[in-house]
């Protein structure tokens, strides 16, 4: 008698640990795809380069396709509501902020948008090693735009970011 009692124990305690490893990976978040590195927007008119900021991520315009004026001079932030900023250049500044992993390969933050000078909510979806989706928007995901990015080849990247360390 005592073999069946201990087998059905034996067999409840398994049941049990499976639901139980099962529930705990449900319950974990799954880790966010790293979008780390250098991406060219969709219209292919600027590179920006996503990396480690504190205990965030950010990304930062290293390339335009048109980094100077009609003058020849650097394009600065002149839509910037903060006039203390708007003589910074635009090569070089920091537009996506507060990136971290939100689900799986999503990472949340906000977008700054140098053309009007407004601050977004935004999310960037890694799609697979070589693209990404980067929404940016007011209130509501479903208010935005979105732009598929592409990744640069880390051999080209040293190259791309050359353009904003040039003196302006």
């Amino acid at each position: 008698m005592a073999v069946p009692i201990l087998e059905s124990l034996l067999n409840s305690l398994s049941g049990l640990l499976m639901g139980v490893l099962v529930l705990a990976t449900m319950a974990s978040p799954a880790l966010a795809a790293d979008p780390r590195g250098v991406w060219l927007t969709e219209d292919e008119d600027a590179a920006l380069t996503i990396t480690k900021c504190d205990d965030r991520l950010c990304g930062r315009i290293v390339w335009l396709e048109s980094a100077t004026d009609r003058s020849g001079s650097p394009r600065r932030d002149q839509e910037n509501p903060d006039p203390a900023k708007q003589r910074q250049r635009i090569c070089g500044l920091v537009v996506i902020t507060g990136l971290e992993p939100s689900g799986p390969d999503t990472w949340d933050g906000s977008v700054y948008n140098p053309q009007d000078g407004k601050t977004y909510s935004g999310n960037i979806t890694v799609l697979s090693d070589t693209t990404l989706k980067l929404r940016a928007y007011v209130g509501l995901p479903i208010f935005g735009k979105s732009q598929t990015w592409t990744r640069v080849d880390p051999a080209a990247a040293s190259d791309i970011e050359y353009n904003c360390r040039t003196p302006g």
